[in-house]
């Protein structure tokens, strides 16, 4: 006997139907009872809520026959459920059920929702489909999350292959940036020779700012964060943008005046501002008025607009346009690097990218929303930043050193040609040099001779062991020598774990020879 069986024997019979209609009325999955010509029988309040129809809409108003409904308005799903007026259990899973808005009953239904739908038929002793019941479990906001993750996992792929990029991109131009410094070092300015130096110096420098928003986009750059105050901000980036993009367009700022303080780059901030603006600009080629607007809000627990979203205090900031607006498959994809819908020329698809990166950098959230022929609107929320205002979070000061002092300097780089650069800018700047390609080469010159040199010069990632290693060994050895760590990836944590030490400083590629050189000799001189 099943145990439904025994309910139904240990429960008087009068009150077996109360309690099993108080039981459907309470259950959190929507139910529907057909007879078996599929008319409405009943439904309970779960799907009410789900699909914003009532008992008397669907049963008295309409008189609703569900399969005739169904083959209108879903096909697929009609055929499936079909099966169960003909004496099958049906189970659909992961299935998207959304109406033609023309012949939508309700908003919920036109906006469509994920649902795990077991349907069954009820038969009579001699095997006759009386009744068919569907138990529809609402999963929208499970698949919302599952889309949210895999999003995020992806753009942290994306970031990863980004910052691999930027950091092999960045050893290049060390070459580049390292001989062309030393061209121009080397020539008479004003001269051609030396005008086509400085403008490899340029492109290099051009080229170094791109390898740095793809960091921005794996969120591997080093911000320096302040307190800053968006009133202040804003209307200084909004006049720059006005002047740059054009009379066709006008910005209106929309502020309020008591906005939270935020913990952040400015220069990054600005950058984001500049970014949304400049993609708003692109969706009116016509031109048209783009609305910029900053204002507080609060969220309490539990209903923050994201699943990952902490619930506090945020400055919302959104960059409205009016334009053509975006696709839904489209709008999934725009915070990807490098995809872009325009033409080929221009833009190069990091612009969003960008933002995206900068946001999370800030422990923000940035939330695209669109609709064809009517426009777009990207919101950042920043969080009510923690700083006081004249508080600030960065790197080791610099200290006053002497321009002209000749150092004995271990370069330690496995790249021959960041090597040899590295070794010729040294020699140019007026220092002794001895070079090798491993850690392990480094130890060894070191054991033999603990005061042998001033500094060590030396590349973060290697094959076998990095500069770390190398770091954490010397001072191992008591050795207070200083140590300038070079990297093509200047990620917070490879400055965080820099700080962690003694007279250890580090240096992103590329640089010129000033920068070597001051780095070098701050190192030098820092307590």
């Amino acid at each position: 006997m099943s145990p439904w069986k025994g309910f139904t024997h240990a429960i008087p019979e009068e009150e077996v139907r109360d309690i099993l209609e108080g039981l459907i009325a309470c259950a959190p999955f929507a139910v529907m009872l057909l007879d078996a010509k599929g008319n409405v029988i009943a439904i309970n309040q779960a799907h009410t809520d789900l699909t914003g129809l009532t008992f008397d809409r669907i049963v008295h108003d309409l008189k609703m026959n569900f399969r005739d409904y169904l083959k209108k308005v879903n096909p697929m799903a009609a055929s499936e459920i079909e099966r169960a007026f003909k004496g099958e259990y049906v189970e659909l899973t992961d299935f998207y059920y959304q109406v033609p808005k023309e012949i939508a009953l309700t908003e919920k239904l036109a906006k469509g929702f994920w649902l795990n739908s077991r349907v069954f038929p009820i038969k009579d002793p001699d095997g006759k489909v009386r009744y068919v019941v569907l138990i529809n479990e609402d999963i929208t906001a499970k698949k919302e999350l599952e889309s949210i993750l895999l999003q995020t996992q992806k753009m942290e792929s994306v970031g990863l292959l980004a910052g691999g990029i930027a950091h092999d991109f960045n050893n290049i131009l060390a070459g580049i940036m390292g001989y062309a410094s030393l061209l121009a070092a080397a020539l008479k300015p004003g001269t051609e020779e030396h005008d086509a130096a400085m403008t490899i110096l340029d492109v290099a420098d051009r080229a170094a700012a791109l390898t740095n928003h793809l960091l921005t986009i794996a969120r591997k750059s080093v911000p320096s964060i302040t307190s800053v105050k968006l009133q202040e901000l804003l209307p200084r980036t909004i006049k720059f943008v006005e002047r740059s993009i054009g009379p066709k367009y006008r910005v209106e700022l929309q502020m309020a005046d008591d906005l939270f303080p935020v913990d952040a780059d400015k220069a990054q901030l600005e950058q984001v501002v500049v970014n949304l603006c400049i993609n708003a600009r692109d969706a009116m080629p016509k031109g048209g008025l783009m609305v910029v607007r900053a204002t507080n809000v609060s969220f309490e627990p539990g209903k923050t607009l994201l699943p990952t979203m902490p619930a506090g205090d945020y400055v919302e900031l959104a960059v409205i346009d009016h334009g053509a607006g975006i696709a839904p498959d489209v709008l999934d994809r725009v915070f990807e690097p490098f995809f872009t819908t325009k033409e080929l020329g221009r833009g190069s698809g990091l612009g969003l990218a960008v933002v995206y990166g900068i946001v999370k950098s800030h422990r923000g959230f940035v939330v695209a929303q669109s609709k064809v022929g009517v426009g777009s609107q990207f919101t950042v929320y920043l969080p009510k930043g923690k700083l006081g205002a004249e508080e600030k979070v960065e790197s080791k000061e610099a200290v006053m050193a002497p321009e002209k002092v000749a150092l004995n300097v271990l370069v330690v780089e496995d790249d021959p040609v960041v090597r040899r650069v590295l070794c010729d800018m040294l020699a140019r700047l007026g220092h002794r040099f001895e070079a090798t390609s491993e850690v392990q080469g480094a130890l060894n010159l070191l054991v033999a001779d603990t005061a042998r040199f001033d500094l060590l010069l030396v590349d973060v990632i290697m094959p076998e062991r990095d500069g770390f290693d190398l770091v954490e060994a010397v001072r191992a050895m008591n050795l207070e020598v200083p140590i300038v760590l070079c990297t093509g990836m200047n990620s917070p944590e490879t400055v965080a774990r820099a700080q962690r030490h003694r007279r250890v400083r580090v240096l992103a590629k590329p640089f010129d020879l000033s920068v070597l050189n001051n780095t070098m000799l701050n190192a030098y001189f820092s307590n």
